[in-house]
């Protein structure tokens, strides 16, 4: 007795067959000229892809398209595009306004794109720090291992040197501050990413749950500090979970 079933999957088996990975190069060239034009392939493969769902692509990225808004410049685009002039210019139209809001007369356009410039710089540090820092943890208590030099957590490696650290730079309300000087946002820095507890959360995709730690554990107010009593009974605790 024939199993219907397994007749209808030998079926389906034969007419799919061609689409193993030995064929891989030719199914994608078939692919690639349907898609360019669907009349340019023999009926079978055009009945393939439409039962499929393919469609031919547009003639452009989705995102080229008229009308699409431009993403905001900010600090997260300027990381993944390197587009960190798009950021200075924004830096500068804000610098500009909190000149004009204060009633100063506004500043040369020289003094003002120096200061977007170091603004942007100070953003990139600080992202550096919060995606790195944790890599200059101090978690040898005693001191064994030699700590290491990180380049991109050096101030000077974005253009500030020892007769720049205490210059007012605004930041636009990163770190909880609108302006800081270096020195202000190293102490905040190296307290929050490189001292005896190590942080990292740069990995976690979701922007509100990062928001929330970011705000938590950052800004010139969130240091912790534990007396020794607190810090025996942290270490009874995590003794007996031991």
């Amino acid at each position: 007795m024939a199993d219907g079933g397994r007749g209808e999957t030998n079926a389906a088996l034969n007419e799919t067959s061609f689409l193993s990975g030995a064929n891989a190069l030719y199914v994608e060239a078939m692919l690639e000229r349907y898609q360019q034009d669907p009349n340019s392939v023999d009926a079978s493969w055009r009945e393939l892809f439409e039962q499929l769902g393919v469609h031919a692509p547009p003639r452009q990225a989705s995102w080229e398209r008229p009308g699409i808004a431009e993403p905001d410049p900010n600090e997260l685009t300027a990381l993944l595009d390197g587009n960190w002039d798009a950021l200075e210019g924004r830096m500068a139209g804000k610098i500009t306004q909190r000149a004009a809001e204060s009633g100063a007369a506004p500043p040369p356009k020289a003094v003002i794109e120096k200061a977007a410039r170091d603004s942007v710089r100070a953003l990139m540090m600080i992202r550096a720090y919060r995606a790195r820092g944790h890599y200059a943890a101090q978690l040898d208590p005693l001191s064994i291992e030699q700590p290491k030099a990180y380049a991109e957590l050096n101030p000077a490696e974005y253009g500030f040197g020892p007769t720049d650290m205490d210059r007012s730079i605004f930041i636009d309300g990163v770190l909880g501050l609108e302006t800081a000087t270096v020195r202000q946002m190293l102490d905040i820095l190296r307290r929050t990413y490189c001292s005896t507890l190590g942080v990292e959360f740069m990995h976690i995709t979701e922007p509100a749950e990062k928001a929330w730690i970011q705000h938590r554990i950052e800004g010139p107010d969130k240091g912790v500090a534990f007396t020794q009593e607190g810090k025996r009974a942290i270490l009874k605790k995590l003794v007996e979970g031991e």
